[in-house]
């Protein structure tokens, strides 16, 4: 299989060094190596973000959640309570439009921050860093950040969204736990993305 041009490490040369390969022939003298360069003959797997991180930094962003939304849920809560306490079973307590508002609210940050930020608060947080394909380029943009926003999407459908809500986070596990070297998540597969570790990145 022949190389494709690009910018290699040369065998001999020394360390940290690179040159450009047009084909068929080096070019005259390597050239130290840019910070975060990869060599595509021997990729550094290492940079993609380990399973366990991942997990920590999506329970950062449950707990952010919940310490949000935690002030609008007392009233519905109550109500809930009342309810029972009359001899309902709670179903029948309306969600308050402020719940809605804010859950809509803590989807579009989270979306906007992955788009132009590069990730959620707890990836941010723990150093990871969503890309795109190539694993080195972030943020990975709007379009990039909505596909991987659609199993939320489905999680708010009625019926089916409370399956989906339980079944995709545990699929996204699964994945990022058998997936190697990239440890790519159903979100990742839908938009093409990868989560790696900001120290990986080119500066």
């Amino acid at each position: 299989m022949t190389t494709p041009p690009g910018w290699y490490h040369a065998q001999g040369d020394p360390e940290g060094t690179i040159r450009y390969w047009d084909g068929a022939e080096w070019s005259p003298a390597p050239t130290p190596a840019p910070p975060g360069w990869q060599d595509p003959h021997h990729p550094n797997n290492d940079r993609f973000a380990a399973a366990t991180v991942r997990v920590f930094a999506s329970i950062i962003d449950g707990l952010i959640a919940v310490v949000v939304v935690i002030p609008f849920m007392i009233d519905y809560l109550r109500d809930i309570v009342d309810d029972v306490d009359a001899g309902g079973d709670g179903s029948g307590v309306p969600i308050p439009g402020q719940l809605v508002v804010i859950g809509i609210a803590m989807s579009v940050v989270s979306l906007l921050m992955v788009a132009f930020l590069g990730g959620t608060p707890g990836k941010l947080m723990l150093g990871l860093r969503i890309t795109h394909e190539d694993g080195a380029t972030t943020p990975p943009g709007l379009g990039k950040a909505l596909l991987r926003s659609i199993p939320g999407f489905l999680a708010a459908l009625p019926v089916i969204g409370q399956a989906i809500a339980i079944l995709v986070p545990i699929a996204a596990l699964v994945m990022v736990i058998n997936d190697r070297p990239e440890r790519r998540s159903i979100y990742d597969r839908i938009a093409g993305t990868r989560v790696v570790r900001k120290a990986s990145l080119p500066d």
